[in-house]
């Protein structure tokens, strides 16, 4: 089929008061005129036309594009068979989108978003419109993204286990030495001075607590028993001090030997916990929360949910921009680099916060 008998034959406008010629032309100038690759099939799948854009990108001309099949030409012998079954679902009238590659006429192979719209009259396939945008750049992009962001997080984890370090080797140390000093001076006062004895009796308390907020702190920043157990009794620690803190009950559902999965899979399950219930206590006004951890068949699967009224706006807000705590665009971003999904959900009953990982490598990019 021709070019101009591909317009006069199948129009976009049918309902309007346009006539046949002028709804041509307004197809015909909205395709030509467009900075999206556009190729034009009929009912055949063969090549009907194509415009400027699509020239440009794959570098065939519309002879060479009418010579032969359009999946040989641009798919080649890599992509062949993922480019047959989009070609057979539009053929059956069903549309397309995905991101895939296709291969330019000097051998390049670029990365592509593609939309397969199937024109259907009369429930009969007329023809297929395929739109072709080079996305190799953005592609480039995200992934030194994704790869930055990884280095910026492990930069975070070793300064967190060197404050870690440091929190427990100089201040929790020094800390020690002023409750044995006040432990003596407690026997030197006796009982001569009451009032003496209450003063260092308070001190002393205080001390304490000083060095079990910092103990506290120190192992939330560089968990040693992640390290050292994995998440099957990292979790369970990390509920029970924030139930005991915070008066919140936690339920826990999870698989009682998850096994060991790679450190970054089990530092960011671990982030999300600690932030999941950190954002019960701030927004919530839940009584209660729910740990759900399950590993199937090669994926970590994560829940953290709460039975408030749900997350004010602005609050979640703050969450997902990463204003509160160590944030949920950044829990989302590390999952996807993973290779995993990331999803909350907000509403009259409650909060979920959810995490599907893959235990094994499986990064996106």
């Amino acid at each position: 089929m021709k070019e101009h008998e591909f317009f006069e034959t199948h129009t976009m406008f049918p309902s309007t008061r346009m006539d046949a010629g002028t709804s041509a032309a307004y197809l015909r100038a909205l395709i030509e005129n467009s900075p999206i690759a556009i190729v034009v099939l009929d009912g055949q799948y063969r090549y009907a036309m194509c415009n400027p854009a699509f020239e440009k990108l794959f570098q065939y001309t519309p002879k060479e594009l009418s010579s032969a099949d359009l999946d040989d030409l641009i798919a080649g012998p890599e992509m062949a068979d993922e480019a047959a079954c989009l070609s057979g679902r539009v053929m059956r009238g069903n549309k397309v989108h995905t991101i895939t590659q296709r291969r330019r006429r000097d051998g390049m192979m670029l990365d592509v978003e593609i939309y397969g719209i199937p024109l259907m009259v009369d429930d009969r396939l007329a023809g297929v419109y395929g739109m072709y945008q080079d996305v190799t750049e953005r592609n480039k992009a995200q992934t030194a993204f994704r790869e930055i962001s990884g280095q910026l997080e492990n930069l975070q984890q070793e300064e967190r286990r060197r404050l870690a370090r440091d929190l427990h080797d100089s201040t929790s140390q020094e800390l020690a030495v002023l409750n044995w000093n006040l432990t003596r001076l407690m026997n030197l006062v006796g009982d001569r001075d009451d009032a003496l004895k209450t003063l260092v009796r308070q001190t002393k308390e205080i001390a304490y607590e000083c060095s079990a907020r910092i103990r506290s702190v120190a192992y939330l920043l560089h968990p040693p028993l992640l390290v050292e157990a994995g998440l099957t009794q990292a979790v369970p620690w990390l509920a029970e001090g924030f139930e005991q803190r915070s008066g919140i009950r936690v339920t826990l559902d999870m698989n009682p030997d998850l096994g060991r999965c790679r450190d970054e899979v089990e530092i960011a399950v671990f982030r999300i916990v600690q932030e999941g219930l950190a954002n019960v206590l701030r927004h919530s006004r839940s009584p209660v929360a729910k740990i759900s951890l399950h590993r199937n068949a090669g994926w970590l699967e994560l829940a953290v949910s709460d039975r408030g009224k749900g997350h004010a706006r602005e609050a979640l807000m703050q969450a997902r921009d990463g204003r509160n705590g160590i944030g949920i665009s950044g829990m989302r971003e590390r999952v996807e680099q993973l290779g995993g999904w990331f999803q909350i959900d907000s509403n009259e009953d409650g909060t979920t916060v959810m995490a599907t990982i893959p235990t094994e490598v499986n990064f996106h990019g």
